[in-house]
């Protein structure tokens, strides 16, 4: 990320800073990034042609968001720690600081098959300069987060199904009825380019995702419609982590659709946009009977 500064929250920049302004760099030393992933990384500050007095330092993983009404919206999902938040850097020095932090287990991933999904999910500094003048240098550094191996399984499974075509955004609201703390969830748009899927040529999955595995909530698509509890009704399914590579998790993507289908049918209000969603079609917490396969 090249440097990037910004005044202009007061007044009373002096000459020589105008002339060789200070500089803010955020480097990420992670190389891969997951939910639940430690990160690490360093800021990189050059003092230009003025002393700094750093009196804040501010590291906010950040995301568009949907709001339950559709309008969208910029909020943090956590903070990153700096080493220190007060030091002075010389005119003409560069001091480098290291930063830490963790991605929450309900982190959205931003790419999948080597992708983009169309989530807007970024690290934001804010460095406070006490010079008087109110003066902060900001840097925005776009994270690219994969899925964790469940969710990625998942994914895999209904591609196999022939969902090949996905995109994604975030929503300001809770997966309701599940044990879920995310204040937001990341809804999956998928869809069968091929239409060999009559009964769903387009879906949407939602993942309440922790340490162990993932719950994925599956149910017609609707993009359009945000609140949780105004979309089409769900059933569920499990995947652990561990399962990754060895269940048959697309025998359980297909049992899931059939699921969905005669769920649907049993309840067609359900199915609507608008129907009051939270309906499921089992309310057994293994849905498959036996053990995992």
């Amino acid at each position: 990320m090249a440097f990037r500064t910004l005044f202009g929250e007061g007044e009373g920049t002096d000459d020589s800073a105008s002339v060789d302004p200070p500089e803010l760099d955020t480097r990420i030393s992670t190389l891969t990034l997951r939910p639940g992933a430690e990160v690490s990384g360093r800021l990189v500050i050059r003092a230009g042609g003025a002393d700094l007095r750093i009196g804040d330092v501010v590291l906010q993983p950040v995301a568009r968001i949907h709001q339950p009404s559709g309008t969208l919206i910029t909020d943090h999902l956590t903070f990153f720690h700096a080493s220190i938040v007060r030091f002075d850097v010389p005119a003409g020095t560069e001091r480098q600081i290291p930063y830490t932090g963790r991605l929450p287990w309900y982190t959205p991933f931003t790419d999948f098959d080597g992708r983009a999904l169309g989530v807007d999910f970024s690290l934001r500094t804010r460095i406070v300069l006490n010079d008087g003048a109110g003066t902060v240098l900001t840097d925005t550094d776009f994270l690219h987060v994969d899925p964790l191996p469940a969710v990625e399984a998942a994914l895999d499974a209904f591609g196999e199904l022939g969902y090949l075509e996905r995109y994604s955004h975030l929503v300001k609201d809770q997966i309701k009825d599940s044990e879920s703390i995310s204040e937001e969830y990341q809804p999956v748009f998928l869809s069968d380019p091929s239409g060999g899927q009559a009964d769903f040529p387009r879906l949407e999955l939602a993942f309440d995702t922790n340490a162990v595995g993932t719950i994925c909530h599956l149910r017609a698509s609707a993009p359009d419609v945000f609140a949780w509890d105004d979309k089409p009704g769900t059933v569920w399914f499990p995947v652990a982590h561990h399962e990754a590579g060895k269940a048959d998790v697309t025998a359980r993507a297909a049992r899931a659709l059939e699921e969905l289908a005669a769920f649907y049918r049993l309840h067609p209000k359900k199915a609507r946009r608008g129907g009051r969603g939270r309906g499921r079609a089992t309310q057994d917490p293994w849905p498959y009977g036996g053990a995992a396969t």
